[in-house]
C-alpha cells in the first residue's frame, strides 16, 4: 500500500511569499508612520510645555514691574523692565519738593534686606525717568525708616504716597533660536527656552488700565510658524 503525499506548489509558495511581503510592507510603514506621528506629537509637545513655562515666568515677572519701566526695543525682540524689590507708604516728612532730607519716616517695611545698589523710586511715569531725579539711592532701610546716601528731594509726590525699591533691570530678548534672560538686552544670560522666535509689544498705560505687554511667540512645527500671543498686566500703580 502506497502512501500519497502532499505539500505546496511552487506557485503557492510563491504566491504565499507575494502575499507575506505585502502584508510586511504595509505594516512596517503603519508603524513607520506611527512612530513618526508620535514623535511628531513629542517635540511639539515638548515646544509647547516649554513655552508654557516662559508665559508663566513672564507672567510672575511683569505682575511684580514696577509700574511704567516697560520699554521694547526698536526691533520688538527685546523687552526690559525694572523688577519691585519692595514697596510701602511714605509719612509727611518724606523729601518731596521743595522739601529735602536725608531720612524720612515710611510705614512698617519687613522681610527687607538691604543690598548695594537698592534705590527708592517715585511716581516713576516713564521709562526714561529712571535716570532722574525720581530715582534716589539708598543706605538703608529699618522698619519704619528710610535713609538716603545723601540729601535728597523728589520732584512729584505719589497721589497714594507709595514707593518702591528697585535694583537692576532685566531684560528678556529673543535670538535666532532662543529666549534669554539677562540684564540688558544682548547681555549673557540665562536660557528660558529654545527652538522659539517672537517679539514683544508695550501698550501704554490709561485712565482706565495698568500697562500692558504682548508677546508673540512663534513656533516652528515642520517649517510650518504657528502663533501663540500672551497679554501681560502690570498689577502695580505709581
Amino acid at each position: 500500500m502506497s502512501l500519497k503525499r502532499s505539500g505546496f506548489t511552487l506557485i503557492e509558495l510563491v504566491i504565499v511569499i507575494i502575499v507575506l511581503s505585502a502584508i510586511g510592507i504595509a505594516t512596517s510603514s503603519y508603524i513607520s508612520t506611527g512612530v513618526s506621528i508620535y514623535t511628531d506629537i513629542s517635540e511639539r509637545d515638548k515646544e509647547l510645555n516649554s513655552t508654557r513655562f516662559v508665559m508663566e515666568r513672564l507672567r510672575r515677572d511683569i505682575l511684580n514691574a514696577l509700574p511704567n519701566s516697560l520699554s521694547v526695543s526698536v526691533d520688538k525682540q527685546c523687552l526690559t523692565f525694572t523688577p519691585i524689590i519692595k514697596s510701602s507708604l511714605y509719612s509727611y516728612d518724606f523729601p518731596i519738593s521743595p522739601l529735602s532730607a536725608v531720612s524720612a519716616s515710611i510705614a512698617s517695611v519687613s522681610d527687607y534686606v538691604f543690598n548695594s545698589g537698592d534705590k527708592a523710586v517715585v511716581y516713576l511715569l516713564d521709562e526714561s525717568e529712571l535716570s532722574s531725579a525720581k530715582v534716589q539711592a539708598i543706605s538703608s532701610l529699618a522698619t519704619e525708616v528710610i535713609t538716603f546716601t545723601g540729601s535728597v528731594s523728589f520732584p512729584l509726590g505719589s497721589p497714594s504716597k507709595r514707593f518702591y525699591i528697585i535694583n537692576k533691570t532685566q531684560s528678556y530678548y529673543f535670538t535666532a533660536s532662543e529666549l534669554i534672560l539677562a540684564e540688558g538686552c544682548g547681555q549673557s544670560g540665562s536660557i528660558m527656552a529654545d527652538n522659539i522666535n517672537g517679539e514683544f509689544d508695550v501698550a501704554e498705560p490709561t485712565l482706565q488700565r495698568n500697562g500692558l505687554a504682548k508677546v508673540t511667540f512663534k513656533l516652528d512645527f515642520d517649517g510650518q510658524e504657528v502663533p501663540i500671543e500672551q497679554t501681560l498686566h502690570v498689577n502695580n500703580v505709581p
